[in-house]
Order: C-alpha cells, then structure tokens, then sequence
C-alpha cells in the first residue's frame, strides 16, 4: 500500500501586535506538525500587519495560486487569526479550498479539511460565528426599534472613544484579541482613556466599543 505524502504550504504572519503569536513561534508549531503528520511543508512568511482582510497579501495569495495550481495539497497555519481576521474571510477560503480541491490546517482549532470530520468542523465553526452575529445583529435592530418607538431617541450614549480607535479595537477584536489584551494594548500604547474618570483601560471599555462599530454597521446597511 502506497502512502502519498501530503505537501503544505504553512503560511507565516507577522503582526506588529504584542499579544499575537511571533513568527518564530508560527514555525516552530508548523514543523512539528509536520513532524508528526509526515508533511513535505514549504513555510511562506509574510510582513501583513496593516492588512485588514486577505486583500493585501501577495505571499497568502501566492501561496493560494500554487493550490489552485496542484503544486500543494494543503494550506497550513498555527492560529486561525493568522489567516483570517473575520469570520466572512475564513469562510472565504474554505469555500475557495472546497471548490478548487485543497485542505485547510489551522492547529490551534484542530481543523484539517482533508478528512470528513475535520471539514465538518471547519464548517460547524464558520456557520455558528455567522449565526451569533445574526443573531446579535438582529437583537440591536429590535432593541433601537423599541426605544425610538416608546421615546422617540436612539439608543445609547455617545462615546468618548474616538471612532477610528473603536474601528481598531473591533479590527483587533475580530482578529481573536481578548478585550482583555486589546484594553491592555490600549494601555501600552497609550491611548487616550475612555472617560476622565478612568483609571485605565477595562474590558468593558473595549466590548462596548466592539458593540457599538457593530450597531453603526447595522445602521448604515438597514439605513436605521
């Protein structure tokens, strides 16, 4: 019985964020993947980190023509934050791998797309992240649609966070960033806190500001 090695593609970000994962780290889980699994892996690495969607990475879209082309079987990563900073760009690729006929290997959710069960699990993920923001969406709608009937104001207080930071924050947040390390981020970095009465950056700075790109979002695409 013959066994056809698989060849992989293991794609390295590097991201001037501190709290993600180095690329030396990146690697080094990659090759002992490899190690165990018995890949033929090439690594491909890439400078991305202004990069807010797989638009804007010529090394990832390289790497996805040699798969199309049949040079690799499968398109490894360490995190899945590193591939993909939304739900809608991981869906993207496992839609593109299914369609031209290669895998996807994220190790830190233990998806593998070349088995039946892996796949499934690639697909379970992707489609209960999609029904969470529907959900959740669908709830803000609901909720401004009960204030503005009952008392003829929009819901919410304005913020005191200046709008490109709370896009950031939610760029971060859909990355796989805790709020926890983006308020510490915050921290680092020195921005501005949220209120005067703020001795620092908390959580719930940061989910609020992830919650309220998102109701803005859901405005301009229900024109609320």
């Amino acid at each position: 019985m013959t066994t056809t090695t698989m060849r992989v593609l293991g794609y390295v970000r590097r991201s001037t964020d501190k709290q993600a994962m180095s690329p030396e780290t990146q690697a080094r889980r990659l090759r002992d993947a490899a190690d165990i699994f018995g890949w033929d892996l090439t690594i491909r690495e890439e400078d991305a980190a202004s990069a807010k969607s797989l638009d804007g990475r010529p090394v990832l879209a390289e790497a996805m023509a040699d798969l199309e082309a049949g040079q690799a079987d499968a398109l490894a990563v360490a995190a899945l934050d590193r591939l993909a900073r939304s739900t809608r760009d991981f869906a993207d690729v496992l839609d593109r791998s299914e369609r031209q006929g290669w895998s996807v290997v994220c190790l830190d959710l233990g998806v593998d797309t070349s088995t039946d069960s892996g796949r499934l699990v690639a697909d379970i993920r992707a489609a209960v992240a999609q029904w969470e923001r529907r959900i959740i969406a669908s709830r803000t709608r609901e909720g401004m649609a009960t204030i503005r009937a009952t008392t003829g104001k929009h819901m919410g207080r304005p913020s005191a966070i200046p709008r490109d930071v709370e896009d950031r924050i939610y760029d971060l947040h859909s990355e796989g960033l805790s709020a926890s390390a983006i308020a510490q981020l915050m921290e680092d970095e020195g921005v501005a806190r949220p209120t005067a009465r703020s001795k620092s950056w908390h959580h719930s700075h940061i989910l609020a500001a992830v919650r309220r790109v998102e109701v803005r979002a859901e405005a301009r695409a229900f024109r609320i």
